[in-house]
């Protein structure tokens, strides 16, 4: 079962090794299910209790997702195969680290994401502009383009969860990764009032009150903010590297568009960015094929030839692959570069509120809606996820 449902350009990408795998092991079949990740949510943890779930399936692996199907016995620990295949030697700990709980492996990452800054060339050349790789020049990038009356930041926050990309960019770039890792996680302690992750949300709250974001953003789709950006309409779109290929479909002049690093806010810290990993290749406790699920998720994520085809389509590889091996578009191998800079550097942290439990996410999404309007301030905002947390780590 594959949540590519809702990615219509990878499921041909998946078929294709998966008849390469059936034509190199003729005695097996594989059936694969395209389903949107929203129903794959709801409708596997069901299929798995009842013994009826698919052998494989690719999940997030959050531990409000992954984690709970882990905790309540449904997913099959994946150490031995993961020794077998050298799973810990292609992937570094923190990757593998994102589909582990209790000290055990339950997932294979198969995509690494982080968010970032995309940049339009054309337009910072038109107004004068130097490219925004420190954090004072983005400020000073949001400045001149307010000034020349082009939106600064195309953000559409109508669907609530773009607000976790926006925030999440200030807090990444400001608050220690092992803060954010124990905010995001029921097992850790952190909570949303630390100081420093009150001053982050004050930073973000600042590009609102500034006048950097799209207008009336509460009421902008997210859809309509990114074709705003790739369309020339805005000079900057802080977002997550998964939508990269959609630019380079759909924007007339693809080699305008640029992506660094979220710069850093706090300089005593190493380049850190929020992310994870996009999904992640699991296999069912009740499976009666593990051994061939195992060689068929080697086969699909690791060979030379799946790692070359998935990067084409724009899904980053999670293990240390050598992407000059492929030719790609220069803003897809800078995708590469800033999730391995985050990597090498202070490390990739979580997706802002939507990590530890369902109980924030449902929190998080109003509530920081409101925060950006204006409608609280950020010691209020903390105190609603705070609450929320505090139930999710007692219900564990």
């Amino acid at each position: 079962m594959s949540q590519f449902g809702d990615n219509a350009a990878l499921q041909p990408v998946l078929t294709k090794l998966n008849e390469a795998y059936e034509a190199k092991h003729p005695e097996v079949t594989v059936t694969i299910q395209f389903l949107s990740a929203d129903d794959e949510q709801k409708t596997l943890p069901t299929a798995l209790a009842s013994g009826s779930g698919p052998d494989i399936f690719d999940y997030d692996a959050a531990q409000s997702a992954l984690g709970e199907l882990a905790t309540n016995g449904l997913v099959a620990p994946l150490d031995a195969y993961a020794a077998k295949y050298g799973w810990t030697k292609k992937m570094q700990p923190s990757v593998l680290d994102r589909a582990k709980y209790g000290g055990k492996q339950y997932g294979v990452p198969r995509s690494s994401e982080a968010v970032g800054l995309f940049y339009n060339t054309a337009i910072f050349a038109k107004y004068g502009i130097a490219a925004p790789t420190t954090y004072a020049a983005f400020l000073a990038a949001a400045d001149r383009l307010k000034t020349a009356g082009v939106t600064p930041i195309a953000f559409g926050n109508k669907d609530q969860w773009p607000s976790s990309h926006l925030i999440g960019a200030a807090l990444h770039a400001n608050t220690p990764v092992q803060t954010i890792r124990s905010l995001e996680s029921l097992d850790g302690t952190a909570t949303w009032d630390d100081p420093s992750v009150q001053a982050s949300l004050a930073i973000a709250r600042s590009w609102a009150t500034k006048g950097y974001l799209s207008s009336n953003f509460n009421g902008v789709a997210f859809d309509d903010a990114f074709k705003a950006f790739y369309t020339g309409r805005a000079g900057m779109f802080v977002e997550g590297t998964g939508v990269t290929p959609d630019i380079l479909q759909n924007a007339s002049k693809p080699a305008d568009f640029r992506f660094v690093s979220f710069p850093m806010i706090n300089g005593s810290l190493k380049q850190q960015a929020e992310g994870g990993v996009g999904g992640a290749w699991s296999i069912s406790a009740s499976s009666k094929a593990a051994d061939i699920a195992a060689d068929w998720i080697d086969f699909v994520h690791f060979s030379d030839t799946a790692e070359a085809a998935w990067l084409k389509a724009g899904v980053l590889p999670t293990s240390t692959f050598d992407t000059s091996k492929v030719d790609v578009a220069p803003l897809l191998q800078e995708n590469v570069d800033v999730v391995r800079a985050a990597q090498d550097g202070g490390g990739v942290g979580a997706w802002t509120g939507y990590t530890s439990s369902a109980l924030v996410t449902e929190a998080w999404n109003g509530a920081a809606q409101q925060f950006l309007g204006g409608g609280r301030d950020a010691a209020a905002l903390a105190t609603t996820l705070d609450d929320a947390l505090t139930q999710a780590r007692k219900k564990k």
